[in-house]
């Protein structure tokens, strides 16, 4: 009778101690403590609430409460943030300094405010990404995606004018503001939002339908704001996507169907386009915003007639007109972010501005080409800051809530790129020693070679 051998017995090989360790234990992708789901809805609530400009408090509100939240549950602060605040802080002393002779001015006032509150919340929001980076990075997405999409349907039901809410919603004869002051702006809010949405639908393939269903509205009120910059940042926004995109994956396949993909959105988009022109109301619209100047923009007292009128003005004075004083001297604001600040903030603050900017545009650069976790981040903040700084030749952004959002992102991006791979380094280079320590110590047996 034959006996059939028993199944050999796995022997568990012991691993050696430095496999044990892990070769990149950072603070960075894991949550600091067991309150983060709180301050993670509290993140996500106060980028939501940026949507809704006409309603101040609920933004003001948010902010203090998460700046508060995070400082008391310990608000991380690298050394590499330090540039943004130098920056900031400089920038808004400089506009207090051109304030001096215009306190008894409320509009003076209140715009120097504002200014330093929107500084404060982009140091808030580079800042809150030092510890647990992807989950909160995620909430500012989701924040953003959903703040745009309740403000696209808003915006949406009032050019309908559903409910007699035209007038609520919509200004300057039917152009959708939804739940901004200015179409203008909602339009390039809206432009961040849309290239998160489109990036995923680019890079991800689960979730496609939904991401094209948030997408539709969001980018139909985009439209509907009639807003040339916002149009301009869209596409420019895309193509800068789509570059950082293609240069920055490692597949070939996902080149191919980038391709493919962004060829097809674009034949979607030049059909979408073809149907509405159909429309004679539409046509219209089409056709009257598809100008690139108008009666407003030329001639000697035109929008860039006033520039250039403004120019050797603003190099005789050191502090400037004073802080949103420009109109005082012109019949409107210069529509010229760079040359505000130097209207508003004096030499310093001007000079500082463009300082700032430069320095703003090289570490959003560097992040989006650097192998880190939050690369897809980069590469969206990268796309969405190029535009926004064209748009700032031809209006006024220096206050802009999600703008500021962009700024505090690119820097705290930058921080926490570099803080990883620094402590990458430093994690392998020790599992390499432990690894070469162990060879040493026990070296494998090996057959005597003759």
């Amino acid at each position: 009778m034959l006996r059939t051998s028993a199944p050999a017995r796995r022997v568990a090989i012991p691993k050696p101690a430095w496999a044990a360790v892990s070769p990149f234990p950072s603070g960075l992708l894991v949550p600091p403590h067991s309150a983060e789901t709180t301050q993670l809805i509290i993140l996500c609530l106060m980028v939501f609430s940026g949507a809704f400009v006409v309603i101040d408090v609920a933004y003001n509100a948010m902010s203090l409460l998460a700046i508060g939240v995070f400082a008391l549950l310990g608000l991380r602060l690298d050394r590499r943030n330090i540039p943004l605040i130098l920056f900031l802080v400089v920038f808004n002393l400089a506009g207090l300094a051109a304030l001096q002779p215009y306190l008894e001015v409320d509009e003076a006032r209140e715009f120097m405010l504002g200014t330093c509150f929107v500084g404060t919340t982009a140091i808030f929001f580079a800042l809150s990404i030092n510890q647990n980076a992807l989950q909160r990075l995620t909430a500012i997405k989701w924040g953003l995606i959903l703040g745009a999409l309740a403000a696209s349907i808003i915006g949406i039901i009032g050019w309908l004018d559903i409910a007699g809410l035209g007038t609520a919603f919509t200004m300057y004869e039917g152009r959708v503001s939804g739940t901004f002051r200015d179409p203008n702006v909602l339009g390039s809010f809206l432009v961040l939002p849309a290239l998160y949405l489109i990036h995923d639908f680019l890079r991800d393939s689960s979730g496609r339908f939904i991401r094209l269903m948030i997408a539709m509205p969001v980018l139909l009120a985009l439209f509907l704001t009639q807003s040339r910059g916002s149009w301009a940042a869209l596409v420019i926004g895309m193509l800068v996507l789509a570059a950082m995109m293609f240069i920055t994956t490692r597949q070939d396949a996902m080149r191919a169907r980038l391709t493919l993909l962004t060829l097809l959105f674009f034949v979607v988009i030049a059909l979408s386009l073809a149907a509405l022109l159909s429309m004679e109301n539409v046509s219209q619209i089409i056709q009257d915003r598809f100008v690139l100047q108008k009666d407003y923009d030329s001639g000697p007292s035109g929008r860039f007639g006033n520039q250039l009128r403004a120019l050797p003005e603003l190099l005789k004075l050191p502090f400037g007109y004073g802080p949103n004083r420009h109109s005082y001297y012109f019949p409107e604001n210069p529509h010229n972010t760079y040359m505000m600040a130097f209207s508003s903030y004096g030499w310093v603050g001007g000079l500082t501005f463009l300082a700032f900017i430069a320095c703003t545009v090289v570490v959003a650069w560097r992040n989006a080409l650097t192998r880190t976790p939050f690369q897809s981040h980069a590469v969206v903040m990268f796309a969405g800051l190029v535009p926004h700084l064209v748009q700032n030749f031809q209006i006024d952004t220096d206050r802009w809530r999600h703008l500021f959002l962009i700024y505090g992102l690119c820097w705290g991006l930058a921080a926490i790129s570099n803080r990883w791979l620094d402590e990458y380094r430093v994690y392998a280079h020790r599992a390499y020693q432990r690894a070469m320590a162990w060879r040493t110590a026990s070296p494998p047996d090996e057959p005597l070679r003759a």
